[in-house]
């Protein structure tokens, strides 16, 4: 059976918190995979064995600075270098495969069971125009003090017919000498708790990744890996980042977290180094590294190490020695949302609320096409566009008053030919647009927010567009389709399951949205339906994310999850004295003025605390990173020349 860690050290015996006892991921891991550098889907990006040895000696490469001294990736904990798909012969021809010899792979051919990549006895095949000598790169990697990872349970070549956990476990340990896997879900073999108790038959430590198989066990905390994806397949995007870095609170803004020491929550491989040039590229990357340090995500590179323009681009970002310290530090929580705030911008948009009869839900009108927003609260007309009204973090237990709906904009900006119309107890949206046929009907739903209910009970009230009734036949995946909102995508839930399996819980989650689309336009001008009306308010703004570090600090980012510059004064007193989880028991963190000193880990240089207000001036997509350490004097080091901020530096 499985052996589990009890984990006195890191105090989680106390409360019955059990992961796989491997001794690997305490903290959360780092390293490179090829992935998202080499996915195999063009020929350039072939993933081959001489990438993988060229990223082993990039990482090993002492030539740049750390805080003025040389030092190399492997030297900050980057010493794992794993494979991703790719490096298997398939018997089918998938997707990137370039050779016409062999039989195209299409959707029934896969999922029936035909393709694999296994011989007659269920050993796995190389592929040895890309990997000549599969053990001799692991020696290799071995020899030069690192890690080699795998990847199985593949994607490229979907195996759905007999699972082959035992030969693909000992070609993995015994034969090829792999230190480390990532198990993707899209084979057959999808039984974690298995492989783990296989590895651990091996009596190898073998460094567990888990892809969209699975989470802890919410009940008991059971945990048979190291880390476990919580979102989708990223991308080089903010708003995918983003995205990516709320799937996470599932796992840590609950009564016990189920990300800790031994069992991270992962949102996926980092996509620093990856983003497109452009005047806000350094921000979105050096946010991007801020989230996943702040929720101590796993920090695995996903570029091409070998670019050296591209590394000395991103070198200051990912071996910041105070952010690495953040991810590194354990105080009884990973770090989670806290809350978000108004935007500072006049942008606006349409969400659910009480009925109250207040000026900004009072004064719809319907009127030529253009559904109208209350004039009360603005300074000219605006009407209601089929948009996201901007960002929508999920609710959490520190601030549960998320809205998501609807943008606001100039009534002369909407399409020439779109209009909304009222038909039969719903407001339908045609964009006007010669191909499209069918209209989309305006939908509310309430808040589902319950954390003790189990995962992904998270859900705030949320206004967006759907398919109308008169659509009865569209499915599940017409609404995913369909989705031009972010109440739409909060439906979607990406972040919990790949493509191939979103449909159930889509059929779960999404059941109420049908009976949500009736919606009168009273005679007053309240757009009312049966859970609330709409009202203007602000989009949403800087979003603060926090982490415990010790009893006397607490790390804080503050991010701009907007394309329009954001001014915020900043209330210290939100960040919590104390987080959820019985390991933060005992918290009671405050930042008092006068005895509080920051520490910006962007700029490393320290300040003291002189108000209980910051005042706080993002660029687009930018962030503010501190790390606040309460009972500390306006000096920034001891009698002894000691500096007190190295207690959370590894």
């Amino acid at each position: 059976m499985v052996r589990l860690l009890q984990a006195p050290l890191l105090s989680l015996s106390a409360f019955g918190v059990q992961a796989i006892d491997n001794g690997i991921g305490l903290t959360p891991p780092r390293g490179w995979r090829s992935w998202n550098a080499f996915d195999c889907l063009e020929p350039k990006r072939i993933l081959t064995q001489a990438h993988m040895q060229a990223q082993m000696e990039a990482v090993l490469d002492r030539s740049r600075l750390v805080d003025g001294k040389q030092t190399s990736l492997a030297e900050l904990g980057f010493d794992w270098i794993s494979m991703d798909d790719g490096w298997q012969h398939c018997n089918c021809s998938v997707r990137q495969d370039l050779d016409p010899t062999l039989p195209q792979c299409d959707g029934n051919l896969c999922f029936g069971g035909h393709c694999s990549w296994h011989d007659g006895r269920g050993v796995p095949i190389v592929r040895k125009d890309r990997f000549p000598d599969m053990k001799g790169l692991v020696k290799f990697g071995h020899s030069r003090g690192l890690k080699v990872g795998t990847y199985l349970n593949t994607c490229i070549c979907n195996e759905h017919g007999p699972t082959h956990y035992a030969q693909d476990v000992s070609w993995m340990v015994d034969q090829m000498d792999f230190d480390g896997v990532k198990i993707d879900s899209c084979g057959s073999s999808q039984n974690v708790s298995h492989w783990a108790e296989l590895f651990n038959l091996t009596g190898k430590a073998i460094r567990i990744e888990n892809c969209h198989n699975s989470w802890p066990d919410f009940r008991t905390g059971f945990c048979p890996m190291n880390f476990f994806r919580t979102g989708g397949d990223i991308s080089p995007s903010i708003s995918s980042i983003v995205e990516e870095a709320y799937a996470t609170v599932n796992a840590a803004d609950l009564p016990e977290p189920r990300s800790r020491p031994g069992c991270w929550a992962y949102p996926d491989m980092s996509e620093v180094g990856n983003f497109p040039q452009g005047p806000h590229q350094q921000d979105q990357e050096r946010t991007h590294w801020g989230l996943w340090c702040i929720v101590s995500s796993p920090l695995i590179l996903g570029f091409d190490l070998q670019d050296g323009a591209k590394l000395d681009r991103v070198w200051h970002i990912i071996t910041n020695t105070d952010a690495l310290a953040i991810s590194a530090s354990w105080h009884g929580h990973p770090g989670t949302l806290i809350k978000a705030y108004p935007s500072s911008s006049s942008r606006m948009q349409a969400v659910l609320d009480d009925c109250d009869g207040s000026p900004s839900t009072v004064g719809w009108q319907l009127n030529q096409g253009r559904l109208v927003a209350p004039k009360a609260l603005l300074e000219g007309a605006l009407c209601l566009r089929s948009e996201s009204g901007g960002p929508c973090p999920p609710p959490t237990t520190f601030s549960n008053e998320t809205r998501c709906g609807l943008a606001l904009g100039n009534c002369s900006e909407l399409p020439p030919a779109s209009q909304w119309r009222a038909v039969q107890n719903t407001i339908q949206w045609w964009d006007g647009h010669k191909t499209t046929t069918k209209p989309r009907c305006l939908y509310a739903v309430p808040a589902d927010f319950n954390t003790s209910a189990g995962y992904f009970v998270r859900k705030p009230p949320t206004v967006g567009l759907t398919a109308c009734p008169e659509q009865a036949q569209h499915s599940i995946q017409d609404y995913v389709d369909s989705k031009p909102a972010q109440g739409a995508e909060q439906c979607d839930f990406k972040s919990l399951v790949q493509n191939t399996r979103k449909a159930s819980f889509l059929n779960t989650q999404c059941h109420s949205m049908s009976s949500s689309l009736n919606f009168t336009l009273t005679s007053r001008g309240e757009l009312q339906s049966r859970v609330g009306c709409l009202r203007i308010v602000n989009s949403s703004g800087v979003q603060l994310w926090a982490k415990p570090l010790e009893p006397s600090a607490v790390a804080v980012l503050l991010i701009n999850p907007s394309d329009e510059q954001q001014h915020l004064a900043w209330p210290i007193k939100d960040v919590p004295s104390r987080f959820t989880g019985e390991g933060q028991s005992r918290a009671n963190f405050e930042c008092v003025p006068g005895n509080c000193m920051a520490r910006d880990v962007w700029n490393k240089s320290t300040f003291a605390v002189k108000s209980d207000v910051l005042s706080i001036s993002l660029r687009p997509w930018a962030s503010a990173f501190y790390i606040l350490r309460s009972g500390r004097s306006g000096t920034t080091s001891s009698s002894d020349g000691h500096d007190p901020w190295n207690s959370v530096v590894v």
